[in-house]
């Protein structure tokens, strides 16, 4: 099979995983891509995902970027679109069929269930990638330290990004 179907199957796989938005799957697509199909290196995959991450636009992007580092744009836009194409699809279907037959307090209470799986799935992203790329306790701490401010005062994240980076150089010296 070629890398681009291997790409897009898994593309349309991920895409069934990602409760929560795509920053929910991160893990699992550094598990595929790094780990057992060995497609990326860590820090390749951790430059796609900081792409991702600073461009505008869905955190879905790293699943393009990622189609479109191993086999050109054609590869990026398939891949894309088999992630969020059947999805959506799925979700507005869904949707509808939810609106109709649940009542508001049942809604509200599954949404209340999913919202701590989401979290932690992102979690487990923002602690993957440092330690897959050798970080030390202090670079974890302060990343730590910065969600957890931004959670419970509401701190600007640049504030706080500024805050860590001026730890690192302070640590650096």
């Amino acid at each position: 099979m070629s890398l681009l179907a291997q790409l897009v199957l898994t593309a349309l796989g991920l895409s069934l995983l990602a409760v929560g938005g795509a920053v929910a799957i991160i893990p699992e697509v550094h598990r595929i891509a790094v780990e057992t199909r060995g497609w990326l290196t860590p820090e390749r995959f951790a430059e796609l995902y900081a792409i991702s991450q600073a461009s505008p636009g869905p955190n879905a992007m790293l699943i393009g970027l990622l189609g479109w580092a191993l086999t050109g744009w054609i590869g990026g836009l398939l891949t894309m679109l088999a992630f969020v194409g059947p999805t959506s699809v799925i979700a507005v279907l869904a949707f509808r069929r939810w609106a109709a037959l649940l009542p508001p307090a049942r809604q509200a209470a599954i949404r209340g269930a999913l919202l701590p799986v989401s979290v932690g799935l992102v979690a487990s992203a923002g602690v993957l990638i440092p330690v897959s790329l050798g970080a030390g306790l202090l670079v974890i701490g302060v990343a730590a330290s910065v969600a957890m401010l931004h959670g419970t005062t509401g701190t600007h994240p640049l504030l706080l990004l500024l805050g860590g980076a001026a730890i690192g150089a302070l640590a650096a010296l």
